[in-house]
């Protein structure tokens, strides 16, 4: 893939310069223009990936430039890298407060200024990747709400009917429930692109180890196959957004009854370390493998599908979000056949010890 880069700079020695350093490395495209106006008339017709962009120039500054073509939405993601020879902090922190990405003084070294061109042509790129699969998720989301409710009205309207016939309920029922799993699809897909789009938290300050053996209880009472047990030696509180945090915790813990043997136990442990605290989930399942181990909290991930309860494929990837809303993590560790770890971290910030 081409890494198209644009240099704007009215000094021809400089131009020069830099064209023959993209010139001579493989995988780069170069153009160069002499002011900011011409920089600016170009992106669309070059729509390149980085721009070095000299700040002191005839009319409109480095500074003005760089700050329209941020505020431009079809080119945000393009990389700005200003080049200067001013090495002032003042400078450097106006450059940064104008939306530039790095900031380059002259004289730098060739190696350098090709390796940060190969790193923020990554960034940009994977940018764009990850608005892309949000604005596809949402696509979704939005385009199936009228075809389902269809669906699931339809599908009511004929098991509501008495002189159905005992087959065309059956695939009535067929047509509701896997309208209904679509629903909760869907559902789960506004969820975590909401999540990502600067979730506001709702956090109170509660035990444990009062949360995890409320929890058992409710899940008890829903004759589990498995056996839940508390290991909390050491109490302590989180003041976190529990309605959220619920949902992750819930969606591992029903994944992990369902993955292990009838009668078996699955392990709530709580502990607290001073710097970090975390909840472990542990079942008695078939583990999960290596190869996919890193992948399953993607929720673009196929593979991950057999390690989720019907309906439920994205509960990984918004549990890992929930967690990332605390500044925490959700991680598992397992070897396969010996069952699976889900561990819930939380920062110091978040706890507060309680008494024993």
């Amino acid at each position: 893939m081409t890494i198209k880069v644009l240099i704007v700079d009215d000094e021809p020695i400089n131009v020069q310069l830099l064209e023959e350093i993209l010139e001579y490395e493989p995988g780069f495209q170069g153009k160069s223009v002499a002011n900011g106006t011409d920089a600016l008339a170009l992106l669309d017709e070059y729509n390149p990936d980085i721009i070095i962009l000299d700040i002191m120039m005839p009319g409109i500054s480095g500074y003005e430039v760089c700050q329209q073509i941020k505020s431009n939405e079809r080119h945000k993601f393009i990389k700005v890298l200003m080049l200067s020879g001013k090495v002032m902090v003042e400078e450097r922190l106006k450059g940064y407060e104008s939306g530039a990405d790095d900031y380059i003084t002259k004289p730098f070294v060739d190696d350098e200024l090709l390796a940060k061109l190969k790193v923020f042509s990554k960034l940009k790129k994977t940018e764009e990747i990850d608005e892309l699969k949000t604005s596809i998720l949402q696509l979704f989301s939005h385009e199936t709400k009228t075809p389902l409710n269809g669906i699931l009205l339809g599908s009511k309207l004929i098991l509501d009917s008495p002189s159905i016939t005992p087959k065309i309920e059956e695939y009535a029922k067929l047509i509701q429930l896997s309208g209904e799993r679509i629903h909760d699809l869907v559902r789960r897909i506004l969820h975590l692109s909401n999540l990502r789009n600067n979730k506001i938290l709702e956090s109170k300050s509660k035990s444990i180890k009062t949360y995890l053996q409320d929890f058992t209880e409710n899940k008890l009472s829903e004759k589990s196959k498995c056996l839940l047990t508390v290991n909390c030696p050491n109490d302590f509180s989180l003041n976190i957004d529990w309605q959220l945090f619920h949902e992750a915790f819930e969606s591992v813990v029903e994944n992990a009854i369902q993955y292990s043997p009838e009668g078996g136990t699955v392990t709530l442990t709580a502990s607290n370390n001073g710097s970090t605290s975390t909840i472990n989930v542990v079942d008695e399942g078939p583990g999960i493998t290596p190869q996919i181990k890193d992948t399953i909290f993607n929720e673009f991930c196929s593979n991950q599908m057999d390690y989720h309860s019907k309906g439920a494929t994205l509960s990984l990837a918004i549990g890992r979000e929930i967690m990332h809303l605390h500044q925490g993590g959700l991680q598992v560790e397992s070897i396969p056949g010996q069952g699976a770890d889900f561990i819930f971290t939380f920062p110091s910030t978040l706890v507060s010890t309680l008494p024993s």
